[in-house]
């Protein structure tokens, strides 16, 4: 069985905080939008990135990070 990746863990985490929002109303109906979509996001991103490589992506976000937040 192959190690869960951080995306995956990240994603079941902000549903399960929509969970249980939508369970005692704690948070208002945006965040719970949110959570939703950045979660469903997340975990389709983690089961993407399990098949194929994302190194380009993470490339990218390196340099776009040195451009922004130059040493």
């Amino acid at each position: 069985m192959k190690k869960t990746n951080i995306y995956t863990i990240f994603g079941v985490l902000f549903n399960i905080i929509f969970l249980f929002g939508n369970c005692t109303n704690l948070l208002p109906e945006f965040m719970k939008g949110l959570c939703v979509g950045l979660g469903f996001t997340l975990i389709f991103f983690g089961i993407y990135s399990e098949n194929h490589s994302i190194s380009q992506l993470r490339n990218y976000k390196k340099m776009l990070f040195n451009k922004i937040l130059p040493k």
